[in-house]
């Protein structure tokens, strides 16, 4: 157990004195003192305007650093870091920065492959015999880009019942994994993004380094780097002074704001996939390297921020926890990160020597942000280099979209015509409106978001969509299907119990009130069930995602198939009756 020592005096001084500062000096900040007067930048101000909201009095917000010729140009806090404590956000307050982690663990990684300690291409059951045998070899490198097949951690936990705003430990995930019966895909044939990969990578760097993932970063990257506030959080109960805090705006039970924040929990033990502590001036540092490495060097890091392939070559929109791809006409090497209220962006322009890296604990638009922000420093972008985007069809029929659409792993889309415009329409959150685009696209108006193309019969209607990625390419099709409500008198076939032995879940099914209902000895209240189709239901908020029941050669329901996003084909066998609903708890009445 690591000592723990809370200065509440010195705690103050220390945020008084940052309140005082809200900039950060590049010449203190490369000695790891605090800065003492603030950055004189002439762009300044039109960054200032851009996180006027963040910096509002009594709000969360975020810290923003400017890179640029191997120094660090600019760099500022904006908002709260502590609602409570009043506590001001500067450029050394220390971010969890979620996903923004995994590009230390696969550089970890690569310093160990370069060095003849990992092979990439091996079998990850080299390293890690509990990882279970699937009948497919899984590689370290399939790790590295998604590639694996592996089902993703947080949608394991989800669907057993488990929620992740408790503390959720290594072991935990690691005892997860070896109970599992199966893969999403065969290894190598897909990319889909798995948190589980990086964990076990993790594992990789303790099993051939004997240092935990914490250990062998600050001993060989971050110390190097002069990275003094930046480590892996792997002890939920370590005490870190004057780090950020997550909060959300508050809502009322409908998901409507209703004014004021309040805390998004998390409580992460594990390390690898996320749960790096650093700050906007480390991660500055961290930039250099890519320019002028201290750390690895230029054949390494054309490695780590190079997109990799399926094994088939076919390119993928991913690298060594690293994208390479464009912002407004430059080429950029990012990658972001959210959990809880936390959010994170880190991007480098490679051929400008130039980054920008924001941290925030509650979420705002950031990449938009960076883009003006490269637009103030960086020589202006030729016209012809800009991504054209197709003006806004006035004159589109919306109504043609209207409908429900399905994949085989995912709940269904669908698409409403409200008040003359088409919108998304989810089982939570707020609806999205779409826009219909002259090249006869619809897109959400932000890069970072899909986009759909209409799938036509040969009499023109629309039967279908492709959702697009980067570059027109297809990542999958939704196949249009007719609306469908299950009759009242066809769902006590699905009454009963199911139980999934990989995930340690019993789920009971009840018919509530003329609607389907699905619970858990884990489960705070119960989660409904909307249908689709036949024997295919979608849960009405986050976290179940899509169930399909299964029959046996007589037709009577013997099973379920749960998919959750990136965990696929969850198998709960029928083992009885369901048992009584639990009545409410005191907190809920």
């Amino acid at each position: 157990m690591r000592p723990r020592m809370l200065l509440l005096a010195s705690s103050l001084l220390i945020a008084m004195a940052a309140r005082s500062q809200p900039a950060s000096d590049p010449s203190a900040a490369a000695s790891g003192a605090p800065a003492a007067s603030a950055t004189v930048d002439a762009h300044q101000a039109s960054i200032d305007a851009l996180f006027a909201e963040q910096a509002a009095e009594g709000t969360p917000g975020g810290a923003v650093s400017v890179y640029q010729g191997g120094k660090l140009v600019f760099a500022k806090g904006y908002g709260t870091a502590d609602l409570e404590s009043g506590q001001p956000i500067t450029p050394q307050t220390q971010f969890h920065v979620a996903s923004v982690s995994k590009q230390f663990t696969a550089f970890s990684i690569a310093l160990l492959a370069k060095e003849g300690k990992v092979d990439l291409d091996a079998d990850v059951r080299t390293y890690l015999p509990y990882v279970p045998d699937f009948g497919h070899k899984i590689t370290v490198r399939q790790l590295i880009l998604h590639t694996s097949g592996l089902r993703d951690q947080w949608s394991l936990f989800s669907i057993g019942g488990q929620n992740t705003e408790g503390r959720v430990t290594q072991q935990q995930i690691v005892n997860m994994v070896a109970r599992q019966q199966g893969l999403n895909f065969t290894p190598g044939t897909e990319y889909l993004y798995c948190n589980t990969g990086y964990t076990l990578l993790a594992e990789i760097v303790y099993k051939v380094s004997g240092k935990t993932l914490r250990e062998f970063t600050s001993e060989r990257i971050f110390k190097p780097l002069g990275m003094d506030r930046t480590f892996f959080f792997d002890d939920v109960t370590e005490i870190v002074p004057h780090r950020a805090n997550s909060y959300a705006k508050r809502r009322d039970k409908d998901g409507k704001e209703t004014g004021g924040w309040e805390r998004e929990l998390l409580n992460y033990d594990n390390v690898g996939a996320t749960s790096l502590f650093t700050t906007v001036e480390d991660l500055a540092k961290w930039a250099g390297n890519f320019t002028n490495p201290k750390v690895g060097d230029k054949a390494l890091i054309e490695q780590v921020s190079t997109n990799g392939t399926l094994d088939d070559g076919t390119p993928i929109n991913y690298g060594f926890a690293l994208q390479r791809t464009d912002l407004n006409g430059r080429t950029i090497v990012t990658h972001s990160g959210a959990d809880a209220g936390f959010r994170a962006l880190f991007v480098y322009y490679p051929e400008h020597d130039f980054a920008v890296s924001i941290t925030a604990n509650t979420p705002f638009d950031m990449m938009d942000k960076i883009g003006k922000i490269a637009d103030l420093y960086l020589p202006a972008v030729a016209e012809t280099a800009k991504a054209e985007v197709p003006a806004e069809d006035a004159k589109g029929d919306l109504a043609r979209f209207v409908g429900t659409y399905i994949t085989p792993y995912a709940t269904a889309l669908k698409l409403e015509h409200r008040d003359g415009a088409l919108y998304r329409v989810s089982n939570w959150g707020e609806p999205q409106k779409l826009i219909l685009r002259s090249n006869g696209k619809l897109d959400f108006g932000k890069p970072d978001q899909q986009s759909y193309t209409p799938v036509l019969s040969a009499d023109g209607k629309v039967v279908g969509l492709d959702e697009l990625e980067k570059e027109d390419t297809v990542r999958q099709r939704l196949q249009r299907i007719e609306a469908y409500e299950a009759p009242a008198a066809d769902l006590a076939q699905y009454s009963g119990d199911f139980h999934s032995p990989e995930l340690d879940i019993t789920y009971s099914v009840n018919v509530v009130d003329g609607k389907l209902e699905v619970s858990s000895l884990w489960t705070d209240k119960p989660v409904a069930l909307q249908s689709v189709q036949v024997d295919r239901f979608d849960s009405v908020g986050w976290g179940l995602g899509t169930v399909i029941f299964q029959r046996d050669g007589g037709g009577r329901i013997n099973g379920l198939l749960v998919h959750n996003g990136r965990a696929r084909n969850i198998r709960l066998d029928r083992v009885g009756n369901a048992h009584a609903q639990a009545p409410a708890a005191s907190s809920e009445q």
